[in-house]
């Protein structure tokens, strides 16, 4: 295969807004925004809505057979852990009015000392926290492989481990709204309601 080096040698990014612009979503082209055209730098709860939607995007690749599940199973694991991450952050930021701050010597993505922060969080909530903790102690071995503190061995089935990761986000961002001041809530976050039932969602609908 020969590479086409006017391909790495073009801008990846460029400011042709024509181009850019869709009547929706769901039109083309497709593209990426980075910080600065469409104001991605947004609030933690917003980031981690796409953090999650990712992971989502992912499994629908994997049930409908697109990728082999052993081949992503430490990125769909990653975004989800990294999502609550960003909810739990979120929460923190809502009750006291200022970002998380980790005990010194920390990393800052120690679950376990995160969810000691966020209020109201429930006791099933909390476990199945301290479980994504368990998977990666300290953020490092599902980015990296080898480095860092590898979790307990184990298998989940996807849908569960998905139907799971949804549950718990909805108790998240349920919590965050109920914490927040504001009357109208515009992020994406308050669209998600929680339920005891399980709910079937497209990436798009989360």
């Amino acid at each position: 295969m020969t590479i086409d080096q006017s391909i790495l040698a073009r801008p990846l990014f460029s400011d042709d807004w024509e181009r850019a612009q869709r009547p929706n979503e769901w039109s083309y082209p497709k593209g990426i925004a980075r910080d600065g055209m469409i104001g991605l730098s947004m609030d933690l709860c917003s980031l981690g809505d796409q953090y999650f939607e990712a992971a989502e995007a992912i499994i629908s690749l994997v049930m409908n057979n697109h990728v082999p599940d052993y081949t992503v199973s430490n990125p769909i694991m990653y975004l989800y852990r990294h999502a609550v991450e960003l909810y739990l952050k979120a929460a923190i930021e809502v009750q006291t009015g200022k970002p998380y701050r980790w005990p010194k010597g920390k990393t800052g993505h120690e679950q376990d000392l995160i969810v000691q922060s966020a209020p109201h969080i429930s006791d099933a909530a909390r476990s199945r926290i301290m479980e994504l903790q368990a998977i990666d102690p300290k953020s490092t071995h599902l980015r990296f492989g080898g480095v860092g503190l590898p979790g307990p061995e184990g298998w989940a089935e996807m849908t569960e481990f998905r139907d799971s990761m949804q549950a718990l986000r909805m108790h998240l961002t349920g919590l965050i709204n109920r914490l927040s001041i504001k009357t109208v809530d515009l992020s994406p976050c308050g669209d998600i309601e929680e339920s005891n039932s399980r709910t079937n969602l497209s990436p798009r609908q989360l």
